[in-house]
């Protein structure tokens, strides 16, 4: 089904974006309107700019997500839990994001279509759990599985950025020192030769070439990433590259691989979130799609789905797609043969995030002493040569 952007006025006068499934446009208007929002402009969503979640509105969620759970399992219904949290939040964030959000839930919107309404605050899976756990009749337990999957997956990315902190800071201090040793040592020393009349020593020669070489492309060099820094933020904003960037990624040696494992990942754990809330495959299937973050391989998930709905089988549908690794299309066969899909899905999303994790930790592993053998053996090259060519001035006398 078409997805559109509707621009619209809320009764308070304020002004938002709303992205919603629907046959055509006047129907789309004519949902929002039915909401009590007042369409101003239909587009397709594909022509509206998709806004992405930062670091801290994810953390934010997953809090919103935890308290909500926490709410409703004492007994209150969302509106109730959702004014109880916008009262008793510390967390300014969370206090404006549920103040938001209660004023769309009271304006008729499901939390679902509040959450996916505001993508830059509620990114995937945050609508398509919701949306599961009300169609089950259990949403405070969804948002608690949502919550605690969240949880684990921050936990997973502080500990691989603490990994990876190391790392980057003898990488920074590596660059600084060869940058140094380029800008400031290496030209000293030319003057020196110059000065005597000296011929310089091949490996110095060399050394004091790469370097007036860098000091003069440098400026050049930092201007052209900017430049395509620039051009490929605006070409990526376009959905269409976007699309094609990810398939691309895909494509890669290696990379291709380990984002097939991130993808299968997500993919598989919303799967097994949705069907243990109580859907069935062919919706959870289009909401796990929505989830799995490469919009080529959102799209060619979806089209799995429409063969799905002709009465094909899940599993081969998902392995026809060429978006997630061929063990998953097995295990999923294995998983709808005896009826118990979501513990398949279970399994694998276990399973591709334990392997996720592990690859990533060995990765930052080996980035570490990397960069500590790479740095030494430049500055080594640098000042060996160097050395060799002060050793060369005591030869004029002999």
């Amino acid at each position: 089904m078409p997805v559109f952007a509707v621009q619209a006025i809320r009764p308070d006068g304020g002004e938002e974006t709303i992205r919603i499934e629907s046959n055509d446009k006047a129907s789309a208007a004519a949902t929002i309107a039915a909401r009590g929002l007042t369409p101003i402009r239909v587009v397709p969503a594909k022509d509206a700019p998709q806004k992405t979640a930062s670091g801290r509105s994810r953390k934010m969620a997953t809090r919103m997500a935890r308290e909500l759970s926490v709410l409703t399992a004492a007994g209150l219904s969302i509106e109730p839990a959702l004014a109880a949290l916008s009262r008793h939040a510390t967390d300014a964030r969370l206090k404006a994001a549920a103040e938001m959000v209660l004023s769309d839930v009271r304006n008729g919107a499901s939390l679902s279509e509040a959450f996916g309404k505001r993508p830059e605050l509620f990114p995937s899976p945050f609508p398509e759990i919701a949306e599961a756990g009300e169609a089950g009749g259990a949403l405070g337990k969804a948002l608690g599985e949502l919550a605690d999957n969240r949880e684990r997956r921050e936990e997973v990315e502080a500990s691989i950025r603490g990994a990876l902190a190391y790392p980057a800071f003898l990488m920074l201090m590596a660059m600084g020192a060869v940058a140094g040793l380029i800008g400031f040592v290496i030209p000293r020393f030319r003057g020196l030769f110059e000065q005597i009349g000296r011929d310089v020593p091949q490996p110095a020669a060399t050394i004091f070439e790469v370097s007036e070489a860098i000091g003069y492309a440098a400026p050049f060099v930092f201007a052209a990433i900017f430049i395509l820094v620039v051009i490929a933020r605006f070409a990526l904003s376009r959905p269409a590259s976007r699309e094609q960037f990810d398939h691309w990624v895909l494509t890669l040696p290696r990379i291709g691989d380990a984002v097939r494992i991130v993808i299968a990942a997500r993919f598989f754990r919303v799967l097994a979130l949705l069907l243990k809330n109580g859907l069935s495959a062919v919706p959870a299937l289009r909401l796990s799609a929505n989830a799995a973050g490469n919009r080529w391989a959102v799209r060619r998930l979806s089209e799995a789905l429409t063969e799905v709905r002709t009465g094909r089988g899940f599993a081969d549908q998902v392995e026809a797609s060429n978006v997630l690794p061929p063990l998953a299309a097995e295990l999923l066969s294995v998983g709808e043969e005896t009826g118990d899909l979501g513990a398949a899905a279970d399994r694998l999303a276990g399973f591709y995030e334990t392997h996720f994790e592990r690859n990533a930790k060995l990765i930052s592993a080996i980035i570490g002493p990397a960069v500590i053998i790479f740095t030494g053996l430049v500055i080594g090259i640098v000042i060996i040569s160097i050395l060799l060519a002060m050793v060369s001035i005591n030869d004029i006398g002999l």
